[in-house]
């Protein structure tokens, strides 16, 4: 056989031959390239794109599958002492647990931060997801996770969509998903399944705020007011002020609570002008009542939204047109309002001390504050979160955390509200502890302004009337 053909057969079976060689290994090098870009590198799980893949992959086969989002509660305080490191360790033995606990049907992808889902492939209904979101949380309260020798105590949100009536594609899905989700964290509810009328960008809660603005000119707003009594000390149950409550007299709805319109009122720019006209109707009523001789504070919640600079003036507009003393004036903002953005509360914090004026931080305890954001912040007084307070005297723990706020607030000069106290044995326990203040269903619910007058004026065994003999009632409100 002729030397040059078979050298040049040679060179062609080699040239083939690394050709393939070459194809092969670029079609590894695509196949990891392509699954490294579907996985989260830091737990191994999916990611957010794989998730969607998967997502739409059902979709087309026609199944029906239920998206369970979960946010982590106070994570960002174990990155803020324990340093990212130990945040990431949590992360991935998170990981670990909730895909031990979903089981091998379900698929669980980390979207981000302390972000996961849990993808069950269905057809899975209300109940079922339900049943499996509770059962992750559960994994989660029992998971013994530590970071070195620091054990860590982890729960979570849970926001529930289901294929079908919460959205036909990946994407609706997620946005259901996590509106769900952050209203479960803002009730405290652990689970939630999708709710169209808690959607800001919902059709139906676009209806709902116009018909708040209309509200607010038509004055279907009404505030009422619950008691704040002394604890401990010789003048223990003496009334101190009232915390001012807004809720909406629906025309067709009847009385609805904040929790019907408030959540996704707070997304909007309406929460400002809400925030006013809450402001402004508390401390006019608050100064009538002065004016009939019941001289007590007046608290006003305020959402995380509206804690700037801008909430000074709206504060001393109210102060300048109701007459009412800065010193009995008191504002609650929430946990999540110092997180959000712990510089800027504390500069509107101590603006306001400088003028005045008290703070309160609400729902203390519930998770999202670190010790690290209170340092510094100008505030007066600790509301505890009523989760501790209803179930004080069935579970020891809470009896232990409690005190253990208590202690702490008084160390630091803060005076302490115990809110949700529903029956005697709990007033005393709380008065024993040397909480501050009381308030709850024990001594009143929340009462529009004139029941709320007469409760005060029993409680202090006065008649009802002004000085000259005038009847006890409500002031036009000014609308917003």
């Amino acid at each position: 056989m002729d030397t040059a053909w078979i050298a040049w057969t040679t060179v062609v079976l080699v040239t083939a031959a690394a050709a393939v060689a070459l194809a092969v290994v670029v079609h590894r090098r695509d196949r990891r390239t392509a699954r490294a870009a579907r996985t989260d590198a830091l737990t191994g799980l999916g990611n957010r794109a794989a998730l969607a893949e998967r997502v739409a992959a059902l979709l087309a086969e026609g199944r029906a599958p239920a998206l369970l989002l979960l946010d982590l509660d106070g994570f960002r305080d174990v990155n803020d002492t324990l340093g990212h490191s130990a945040g990431d360790a949590l992360l991935r033995q998170v990981a670990d647990v909730l895909e031990r606990t979903a089981g091998e049907q379900a698929q669980v992808t980390r979207l981000g931060g302390d972000e996961f889902a849990v993808l069950v492939p269905g057809p899975t209904d209300a109940s079922q997801a339900d049943v499996l979101a509770r059962r992750l949380l559960a994994g989660l309260a029992m998971g013994a996770f530590t970071s070195g020798e620091v054990p860590l105590d982890v729960q979570g949100s849970i926001g529930v969509a289901l294929a079908g009536p919460d959205g036909a594609t990946a994407e609706a899905l997620l946005q259901h998903a996590d509106v769900a989700m952050y209203a479960a964290k803002r009730a405290r509810a652990g689970v939630l399944r999708y709710d169209p009328a808690h959607d800001p960008h919902s059709t139906g809660a676009l209806e709902v705020l116009g018909q708040l603005r209309q509200a607010m000119e038509e004055d279907q707003l009404v505030v009422h007011y619950q008691p704040k009594v002394s604890g401990g000390g010789t003048g223990g149950g003496r009334l101190l002020g009232f915390e001012a409550l807004v809720r909406w007299q629906h025309p067709t709805r009847g009385l609805l609570p904040p929790a019907a319109f408030l959540p996704f009122v707070e997304r909007t720019r309406l929460i400002h002008p809400l925030t006013r006209w809450v402001l402004l109707t508390a401390t006019r009523q608050a100064a009538a009542w002065r004016a009939r001789g019941l001289d007590t504070t007046i608290a006003v919640n305020i959402s995380a939204a509206c804690l700037d600079e801008g909430l000074l003036g709206v504060v001393e507009e109210a102060l300048a047109l109701t007459r009412w003393p800065a010193q009995q004036l008191v504002l609650e903002i929430t946990e999540t309002a110092i997180v959000v953005d712990p510089d800027g509360a504390r500069r509107t914090v101590q603006r306001l001390r400088e003028r005045g004026v008290r703070v309160s931080v609400d729902d203390f305890g519930a998770g999202a504050t670190s010790l690290v954001h209170l340092r510094g912040l100008a505030v007066h007084e600790l509301k505890v979160d009523r989760q501790f307070v209803t179930e004080l005297m069935a579970h020891p723990e809470d009896e232990v955390i409690v005190s253990s706020v208590i202690a702490l607030a008084h160390r630091l000069g803060l005076v302490v509200v115990a809110e949700g106290v529903e029956d005697p044995r709990t007033a005393e326990r709380l008065r024993a502890m040397g909480c501050d203040e009381l308030q709850g269903y024990l001594f009143a619910r929340p009462l529009p302004a004139a029941e709320a007058l007469r409760w005060a004026l029993d409680a202090l065994g006065r008649e009802p009337g002004g000085p000259a003999g005038e009847p006890a009632g409500e002031p036009a409100a000014e609308p917003a």
